[in-house]
């Protein structure tokens, strides 16, 4: 057999490599393990586009600390492999050393190809799952567990679903989750500084830069603040244990990075009203609204002074049409508002 007959094939290779990265990046269950014995054994090409797989990983350069993915240096590796070319000899060679330094050649442009592969395969199965909102669109998902998701605008979450668990990674915006009851899988929503564990119940997460919210509609599901890893090193087992919160219907818990603030009582309704293109806001400080306006609308909304920022706002605006809040801001003595074909500029008005 040749030895270009003998190399796995493009298909072989991308699946070779969605399989390295899967067992890099999570943990699989049985039935998954099952599935890569049985591709495994296959075809020797498997075996062999596996390894060459794992052996192109190995020459990329250092991972981060925690030996997960550096996707920047795997690109820069890809994008700089052409540096990496075989020098030839000036002077003559025999048939043999010619023969090796082809070889040599094939085998640095598949380590280069795999290089390349490897990030965009990763990438397009990040995307895979993943489900997103523009601004101005909310859509409900159906999962195939029987719980439902609904998205605000320019929110996304990425869904995986296991025998042994059902988790959500929120990973921007807000959402809210009804969630089909299953006591043998948990149904974990990773809201980035805050983590929500439940079984049966329906409860909205907004993810913000600087917080977390959790508000539960029905039910009770625990909440605990999520630990950055940099702090859990060199600390002992029981101090890394974050501390969790019991939240009822009605309950509602702000998840800060020096701060846990909990309410009880809150206004569900107000909370989840973006579900009916309402905007609610009770002495809100103008920096959120403005927040949620660009969340519904191109045109955004911008507070030029930074004392504005904390000015409190309080009303009902419908999220489809800007016109209410916009007037409102414009009858305020204060303020004064230029709208421009982009923006719609805040600020504080010249008293003379």
């Amino acid at each position: 057999m040749s030895d270009v007959g003998s190399r796995p094939s493009a298909t072989t290779v991308a699946e070779a490599s969605a399989w390295f990265i899967e067992f890099r990046t999570g943990e699989l269950n049985q039935l998954e393990r099952d599935r890569f014995t049985q591709w495994i054994r296959m075809s020797p090409h498997h075996i062999r586009a596996y390894l060459q797989v794992a052996e192109a990983w190995a020459a990329l350069p250092a991972a981060d600390a925690q030996d997960r993915f550096d996707i920047e240096a795997m690109i820069a590796a890809a994008r700089g492999a052409p540096e990496n070319v075989v020098v030839l000899p000036s002077r003559p060679v025999r048939a043999g050393a010619v023969q090796r330094s082809r070889k040599s050649i094939r085998s640095l442009a598949a380590v280069v190809c795999l290089c390349a592969l490897i990030p965009l395969v990763w990438l397009a199965m990040r995307e895979a799952n993943v489900y997103r909102t523009g601004i101005g669109e909310q859509r409900t998902l159906r999962l195939a567990d029987g719980s439902t998701v609904e998205l605000n605008a320019r929110s996304a979450i990425r869904v995986k679903l296991s025998t042994g668990e059902r988790r959500v990674v929120l990973l921007e915006g807000q959402a809210l989750f009804k969630v089909a009851k299953d006591p043998q899988r948990p149904f974990v929503v990773d809201g980035g500084r805050a983590q929500v564990r439940a079984v049966g119940t329906e409860f909205d997460v907004y993810r913000k830069p600087d917080r977390t919210t959790v508000t539960v509609v029905e039910g009770r599901v625990a909440v605990w603040q999520t630990t950055p890893r940099w702090q859990v090193l060199g600390q002992d087992t029981a101090d890394a244990q974050p501390k969790q919160f019991m939240l009822a219907a009605g309950e509602q818990l702000a998840v800060a990075p020096k701060q846990l603030k909990k309410h009880e009582d809150v206004d569900v309704a107000a909370s989840t009203a973006w579900t009916q293109n309402r905007l609610v806001f009770e002495d809100t400080p103008l920096s959120d609204v403005a927040d949620e306006f660009n969340r519904y609308n191109n045109q955004r909304l911008v507070i030029v002074d930074a004392e504005l920022q904390r000015v409190g706002i309080s009303g009902r605006y419908s999220s489809t049409d800007p016109t209410a809040l916009i007037e409102f801001l414009r009858a305020q003595p204060a303020l004064q508002v230029v709208e421009t074909s982009e923006e719609i500029q805040v600020s504080r008005r010249d008293r003379r």
